[in-house]
């Protein structure tokens, strides 16, 4: 593999939730009220030539709703790492989730990539059952689908190369569509399986 195809990986951790329990984490699930706190990421996929982003979270408006902290939003916690979202080429969505996709508009130069099995499951009649649509923001589905309508969306079905080093991988379980995402590092091939 050529020099140029190997990036660092970084996670930026943008909000968190420490009075979260078993309960709030898994459908079904023994000891509900024990406690497991979350923190809300998004990660950085760079070198000389990419700097790609894996989802975008949450705004203060959703987090208030859902009653979570923000410690910095997402587009904040990229400047600090000298990354302007504004200027962001690539942008990988796991899964559409309300804290996967929800700063779309935090890209305005992005294309984003997301699996067809996704968009197809976030928009179609499993949307039906609260057990499903509560973990997802209408907001942040339509955003996608103006998106879409701009020209920005790019579809993957399975696994599929988005720059030499970095490949997305159809894994489904947490959701229909949801993805993984493999790099290339010097350390060798670092996997964000995100909610996987």
């Amino acid at each position: 593999m050529c020099e140029s195809a190997v990036y660092e990986v970084y996670a930026v951790r943008y909000a968190s939730r420490s009075e979260r329990t078993r309960g709030d984490n898994f459908i079904t699930t023994d000891a509900h009220e024990v406690a497991m706190p979350i923190d809300f990421y998004v990660w950085v996929i760079r070198n000389d030539q990419h700097t790609i982003v894996v989802d975008t979270g949450f705004d203060h408006e959703e987090a208030v709703r859902r009653g979570r902290q923000i410690t910095r939003l997402p587009r904040e916690g990229l400047s600090m790492l000298g990354i302007d979202s504004a200027t962001v080429e690539d942008v990988i969505i796991s899964h559409l989730h309300y804290d996967h996709a929800g700063t779309l508009d935090d890209f305005p130069q992005a294309k984003f990539h997301i699996q067809d099995l996704e968009v197809s499951y976030a928009t179609g009649r499993h949307m039906c059952e609260s057990t499903f649509r509560d973990v997802y923001s209408v907001h942040h589905v339509m955003r996608l689908v103006d998106h879409l309508y701009e020209g920005r969306v790019v579809f993957h079905d399975g696994d599929e190369v988005i720059v030499p080093g970095v490949a997305v991988h159809h894994i489904g379980g947490h959701t229909m569509g949801m993805q993984c995402v493999s790099v290339a590092t010097k350390c060798g091939t670092v996997v964000l399986a995100v909610d996987a």
